[in-house]
């Protein structure tokens, strides 16, 4: 299941805000790919969740946050244009109407991942779906991945990493790559057969931040 969640709402719905960043942390720490005393609250969160993007949630049938990604203008402030383009020694920014940054992709990956494979394909696929569905009804015709290398191994073993922008680069003791995918059918078709059925079945916000805590 996919969930919409506005930034500007995110005090509205602080079950599924705290379990997001906990999954972001929970993810750092597995991956010990941040400097020491990088995977605290303040970290977690970044400038660019204070700008109100629009976060794109899979929920386990649970209802648990399983993966979540976060979208941004790029005709604002972005984390490749205002934190990588400096450190990239292509300088390579991206400023148009029609192309988004995603960025922030983080799976629920704290467990062993081979027994968790299903759940995690299903989040990727499903994330993918909704990405490229609010990208077409938005007229964009791009999108530009912003991922660390965790997330860049997890797309890439799955066939859907986009096409590669610049040689990888590091960002606050990360490794950090870049992505472009094109809007529409082939960008559908990566992520559909991940997905599977029920890919991007609308839920309710309200009835979800009242649900008490399950397991995943």
């Amino acid at each position: 299941m996919i969930a919409l969640l506005p930034g500007e709402s995110r005090a509205l719905f602080p079950r599924l805000t705290d379990e997001m960043y906990d999954l972001r942390q929970s993810a750092a720490r597995t991956r010990f790919d941040r400097p020491p005393g990088a995977v605290n609250r303040l970290a977690i969160v970044d400038y660019f969740d204070s700008l109100d993007p629009l976060y794109v949630l899979a929920l386990s049938n649970a209802e648990r946050v399983v993966g979540a990604l976060r979208l941004l203008p790029t005709t604002g402030l972005t984390m490749l244009n205002d934190a990588f383009a400096a450190r990239s020694p292509q300088r390579l920014r991206i400023e148009s109407p029609l192309i988004w940054e995603a960025s922030r992709l983080t799976l629920d990956v704290s467990e062993d991942c081979q027994r968790r494979r299903q759940i995690i394909d299903r989040a990727v696929g499903e994330i993918g779906v909704a990405l490229n569905e609010i990208a077409k009804n938005a007229a964009l015709t791009h999108v530009v991945g912003v991922f660390d290398g965790g997330a860049h191994r997890l797309l890439s073993l799955r066939g859907c990493a986009g096409e590669a922008l610049a040689p990888p680069t590091s960002l606050d003791g990360a490794e950090i790559y870049l992505a472009l995918y094109e809007v529409g059918r082939a960008m559908d078709a990566q992520f559909l057969r991940l997905a599977g059925e029920g890919a991007c079945r609308p839920v309710n916000l309200d009835s979800l931040e009242s649900a008490r805590c399950r397991g995943r």
